[in-house]
């Protein structure tokens, strides 16, 4: 059974022929997108072996042996195949961003790159944006912690999200129970901070943003 993290990124996926799991772990996620239908070929990637051999395990396990490769690589560099789908996730955006950029022109031609960031979410929404990445939904939900992830495809527009999308997200359904207690808990830590430090402009204003939203969302 999927962890609700990977079952939203599931949930993400459009039908599609080749799909790259970079970073995949114990391949659940690629082994469920198969098994739904929604992939016709996988190749799971990693930077290290261990990984690879437990999605070949996983795999083997479920009796699926074709339609599935696994590849020793930092993000595509060693990925000749043409790919439809992208999935990053789990990994900080910062190493989603260098993923992404070192292999640009790859990425261009996706319909569908995936990611959830487990750090700087703000900052990966803004930088992607400005490649002219094109954010086309938006989900979170709570697993122990608040997890996000997004799905993206190029245009080549550059995209610049206003203050508060780029900082608490794009197109969360605002009315969505979720969505509103991860912006309480973020009104929450906004407080303690200004406990600690009354002074502190940037994150007045942030309370002062999160708070006109929450407003508006119980209206």
């Amino acid at each position: 059974m999927l962890s609700e993290r990977l079952a939203m990124i599931l949930c993400l996926i459009e039908p599609c022929n080749h799909l790259v799991d970079i970073g995949s772990d114990h391949g659940y996620l690629a082994l469920a997108a198969f098994q739904k239908g929604l992939v016709k070929d996988i190749i799971a990637t990693d930077l290290r072996p261990q990984p690879l051999i437990q999605s070949q395990k996983t795999f083997a396990q479920a009796n699926v042996f074709e339609h599935v490769s696994y590849v020793l690589s930092d993000g595509l560099k060693e990925v000749t195949t043409s790919v439809d789908c992208a999935v990053i996730a789990g990994m900080g955006a910062d190493l989603i961003i260098k993923i992404i950029t070192q292999d640009l022109d790859k990425f261009k031609k996706m319909s569908q790159i995936i990611t959830q960031a487990n750090t700087r979410i703000p900052f990966l929404r803004k930088t992607l944006g400005a490649l002219g990445f094109v954010m086309d939904q938006e989900k979170i939900v709570f697993d122990g912690f608040f997890y996000i992830a997004q799905s993206y495809h190029y245009t080549g527009n550059i995209y610049q999200l206003n203050e508060f999308n780029e900082q608490y997200g794009n197109i969360l359904n605002r009315q969505d129970p979720i969505t509103i207690n991860y912006l309480k808990s973020e009104e929450a830590k906004l407080k303690l901070i200004l406990e600690n430090n009354p002074s502190s402009k940037k994150h007045h204003h942030l309370l002062s943003l999160l708070k006109r939203r929450l407003d508006e969302s119980s209206d």
